[in-house]
């Protein structure tokens, strides 16, 4: 299995890409955090990044190694991948989720794609940060994966099918 990750800040366009990925017939893994963002929003006292931001990115963590291990097909390409949650937890000043550092050294992905900011935000009713401190996790997430021996290929601001045709012909 080819194992491809597409990252970046929030709210720049993964989800998209991931999607229509989906739609011409790959294999593809949902993000951990909207995941459990949506499933917290529905209980009454649920873990949300607003408030309990180290209990969340273990939460997320551990949704996101069910979720790999759940995979399948001979490509596949990850909303996300478990390096992000290092690059949140030094955004933050968290310490990191145990077993996080050890999972990110073995559980190795093929390929990362980065995706340059569009040069807009558009808030999706699931983030809570807002477009500032978006902003300032993305240089995080990316110096995570080149800390852990990634070289994330920087997909430019275009649309997204162009977006998704440049990832597929660099793969």
């Amino acid at each position: 299995m080819q194992k491809i990750v597409i990252t970046g800040g929030p709210s720049i366009g993964k989800t998209t890409l991931v999607e229509i990925l989906a739609s011409r017939g790959y294999a593809v893994v949902p993000e951990a955090a909207r995941i459990i963002i949506e499933e917290e929003k529905l209980k009454v006292s649920g873990v949300l990044p607003t408030g309990e931001f180290a209990k969340f990115q273990e939460l997320v963590f551990k949704r996101q190694l069910e979720l790999e291990a759940g995979a399948s097909g001979d490509v596949v390409f990850f909303d996300r991948g478990i390096v992000d949650g290092i690059g949140y937890c030094k955004c933050y000043g968290l310490p990191l989720p145990e077993g996080l550092d050890a999972a990110a050294k073995t559980n190795r992905y093929d390929k990362v794609f980065i995706l340059d900011p569009v040069g807009k935000y558009e808030a999706d009713g699931v983030r809570f940060s807002g477009a500032e401190k978006d902003k300032d996790v993305h240089p995080f997430i990316e110096a995570a994966y080149r800390e852990y021996g990634y070289y994330p290929t920087v997909v430019p601001a275009l649309t997204p099918d162009d977006r998704v045709d440049f990832i597929l012909a660099n793969i």
